[in-house]
C-alpha cells in the first residue's frame, strides 16, 4: 500500500546535541561545556554592610582560654547573648530532674514558688556567694521523697557556677577598675522553672515597662532548657531566634552590666518558647541562674532606713522623762 507524505507546514524543532557529536558546537566540546555551566549559574547576591550570623556565637567551653574568648565578647556586644556548649552538664542528669520537676512544685507551691515573668514561676534553689554555694529552699529539701532531685541540683548548682566564674573572667578582660569591682561584688541565684503550657498564649502579651524592668534587672542570665525550645532574643538589629535545648547554656545581657559597661554590652529580653506535644507532660522546664549585684547593699539601706525611723531624738527623750515625771508626781498626789 502506498504512503502519501504529508507536507505540514508546522516547523520541527531542531536536535538537541548529543553527547557524541563532534564539533565546536556540540555539547561533548569541553570549552562550549564550560561556557554553558557559567552562563547557567546564577550569581551570588551580597546586600550592602556587614554580613551577620544567623544567631549568637556557640562558644566551646572548653576553648574558652584560647580562641573562643574573643568569640563570645563579640557575640555579647553585637547581640546581647552568646551560647555555650560542652558545658559538662549531663542531658541523662537533666532529664531525670525534669521527671521530678512537677512533683517539687506541686509539693511546694505555697512555700517558695516566685512568678517568673508573664507566664512562668520559679523556686530559687541554690544561692553563690563569694565562692561558697548554700541551699536556700530549705522547707523542701527535707522531703526524702526528693532527695534524689535535690542531689542533682546540687551537682548542677556546683557546675553553672564554674561555668559563671569562666565567663565572668573573660568580661573582666582589658576592662576598668570599676567594672572588675562591680563584676565581684555580685552573686548567684540558681532557679528551677516551670513554664505551664496552657500559659503559651500568654507569652506574647505586652508586659508593663516597670514589670521589664524588674524582668531584666541583673548582670547575666543563664538559660538551661531541659528540653528542646526555640530560643527568641528581641536585639537592638532585629529579633532573632534559634533552636535550643539542654546541649546549649543561652547567656543573655542584663540592665546591670550594660551600666557597668557605659553601654558596650547590650541588655536583650530572652524568652524560651516551648512547643508543646501530645506526649509531653503539661509543662516544660529549666535551670537558670541569675548574675546580679549582691544584695547586701540593699538589705543594709533597708536596715539601715528602719533604724533611722526607729531612732529617737535627744530632744523627745527629754520631753518623755518629763512627762514620766509629771505623771508619777501627779498619781502619786492623787493616791496619797
Amino acid at each position: 500500500m502506498p504512503f502519501t507524505r504529508c507536507n505540514s507546514q508546522i516547523p520541527a524543532p531542531l536536535p538537541s546535541p548529543i553527547p557524541t557529536g563532534r564539533g565546536t558546537r556540540s555539547a561533548a566540546n569541553e570549552i562550549f561545556s564550560q561556557f554553558l555551566e557559567k552562563t547557567l549559574q546564577l550569581p551570588e547576591l551580597t546586600l550592602p554592610g556587614h554580613h551577620l550570623p544567623p544567631a549568637p556565637a556557640e562558644i566551646d567551653l572548653r576553648g574558652l582560654s584560647m580562641g573562643s574568648a574573643d568569640l563570645m565578647l563579640r557575640s555579647a556586644r553585637e547581640f546581647g547573648a552568646f551560647r555555650i556548649r560542652c558545658h559538662g552538664i549531663s542531658g541523662n542528669e537533666l532529664a531525670t530532674m525534669a521527671d521530678e520537676a512537677e512533683r517539687v512544685f506541686q509539693k511546694s507551691r505555697s512555700v517558695v514558688v516566685e512568678p517568673n515573668g508573664p507566664s512562668g514561676e520559679m523556686i530559687p534553689c541554690v544561692r553563690s556567694s563569694k565562692g561558697t554555694l548554700e541551699f536556700t529552699a530549705q522547707k523542701i529539701i527535707g522531703d526524702q521523697t526528693q532527695r534524689s532531685f535535690w542531689v542533682h541540683m546540687g551537682n548542677v548548682a556546683s557546675r553553672l557556677d564554674s561555668i559563671v566564674e569562666q565567663v565572668t573572667l573573660v568580661l573582666q578582660h582589658n576592662t576598668s577598675k570599676e567594672f572588675k569591682e562591680r563584676m565581684e561584688d555580685t552573686e548567684c541565684v540558681i532557679c528551677l522553672c516551670r513554664y505551664p503550657h496552657d500559659n503559651v498564649s500568654k507569652q506574647n502579651e505586652d508586659v508593663s515597662v516597670n514589670k521589664k524592668d524588674r524582668l531584666y534587672d541583673h548582670a547575666l542570665r543563664f538559660y538551661l532548657p531541659m528540653e528542646q525550645c526555640i530560643f527568641y532574643v528581641q536585639t537592638e538589629r532585629g529579633p532573632l531566634s534559634f533552636d535550643a535545648g539542654p546541649e546549649n547554656i543561652i547567656v543573655t545581657v542584663g540592665k546591670q552590666l550594660e551600666e557597668w559597661s557605659h553601654g558596650a554590652f547590650k541588655c536583650v529580653p530572652g524568652e524560651m518558647i516551648f512547643m508543646p506535644s501530645f506526649q509531653s507532660s503539661t509543662s516544660s522546664f529549666s535551670i537558670e541562674l541569675i548574675y546580679s549585684a549582691s544584695s547586701i547593699d540593699l538589705s543594709q539601706s533597708l536596715n539601715n532606713s528602719d533604724n533611722c525611723h526607729k531612732i529617737i531624738s535627744l530632744t523627745d527623750q527629754i520631753i518623755i522623762v518629763f512627762c514620766l515625771i509629771f505623771l508619777y508626781k501627779f498619781l502619786h498626789f492623787v493616791f496619797s
